[in-house]
């Protein structure tokens, strides 16, 4: 049974580290806007396996103050990654478990460069949750989390954190390759994330039109190819069953039109501007995704600009 300290008390660190310390595992919480409401009222859960709260939770402000941990948690989002080293810092040591809850491609290669005396562990969460109060986390579908080792070392840890995420109620998939799973989450990813925001509009508007629908299907298709560029081949149909897995979802908003609603920047770096440079790298461009990427950047300007124009 592992320690943990958590990094980001958003709706996916906080649902997942919430289960795991409701399973009896000693885990700590770094936040920062909602550190104070977290110490007042406790961490609540509404969730679709049952809701629960967290009475009293460790919560820390800076990563300086926490204890060491055997795993430490990322699950920031990749907009802040330019901070994560100075974050990691204090908590990183010879044989520290990092696993990263992050969106995207290239996060454990970095990560791995800065820290080579860390076991690096990705995480690709299949979770339909949401933090639209601070202290509160809405899981409302899903929650599936698939690990992969970055390195031989990051294999020999698996399957103690599966235990101990099996235990917490949280269901886990292990795969042979990070990349291939990285990919296979970017099939969805990529095109939901971006359409929700250029649309505005929840998974369900988006599948029930036809127009919205054959855009995601052409985006998709991209990805695989993008991904089989890279040695990454997806079985026949993958494309068909990815759409068909969103059709059962309940109505979501994915976190990027959350971010973008609120105000916040979104994760266009290492969830288009990556993958499409590891795919031109191998000779296969990608429109498409190139096209939504740049639509992205766009708005996220249009936005910044807005807020910083004089009233």
């Amino acid at each position: 049974m592992f320690s943990y300290n958590i990094i980001g008390t958003g709706a996916v660190g906080g649902y997942y580290g919430g289960r795991l310390s409701q399973s009896g595992r000693d885990v700590r919480f770094l936040a920062r806007s909602d550190a104070d409401e977290i110490r007042k009222h406790g961490l609540i859960v509404d969730s679709v396996k049952g809701d629960f709260i967290l009475p009293e939770v460790p919560v820390f402000t800076s990563a300086a103050g926490m204890p060491a941990a055997d795993v430490v948690v990322v699950s920031t989002k990749s907009t802040g990654n330019a901070r994560l080293p100075e974050i990691l810092e204090p908590l990183v040591s010879p044989g520290t478990i990092v696993l990263m809850l992050q969106n995207g491609l290239g996060m454990e290669e970095e990560l791995a460069v800065r820290f080579p005396e860390a076991i690096v562990v990705g995480g690709m969460c299949f979770i339909c949750a949401q933090k639209r109060k601070p202290a509160r986390i809405s899981h409302l579908d899903y929650g599936e989390i698939t690990f992969a080792a970055f390195d031989p070392r990051g294999e020999a840890v698996l399957e103690a954190l599966k235990k101990d995420f099996e235990e917490s109620l949280v269901p886990i998939t292990l795969a042979a390759s990070l990349g291939a799973a990285r990919w296979r989450k970017l099939l969805w990813n990529i095109p939901y994330n971006g359409m929700s925001v250029i649309l505005g509009a929840d998974t369900k508007t988006m599948m029930d039109d036809p127009s919205s629908r054959a855009i995601i299907r052409r985006l998709m298709e991209e990805v695989a190819q993008g991904a089989a560029s890279c040695g990454f081949r997806f079985d026949e149909g993958a494309v068909d069953k990815m759409l068909a897995y969103t059709d059962g979802m309940k109505p979501y908003e994915p976190s990027m039109k959350l971010d973008f609603d609120y105000g916040r920047p979104m994760e266009i770096e290492y969830m288009y501007r990556n993958p499409i440079a590891e795919a031109k790298k191998r000779g296969c461009e990608l429109p498409a995704v190139s096209m939504l990427a740049d639509l992205l950047e766009f708005r996220q300007r249009r936005a910044n600009a807005d807020r910083n124009a004089p009233a």
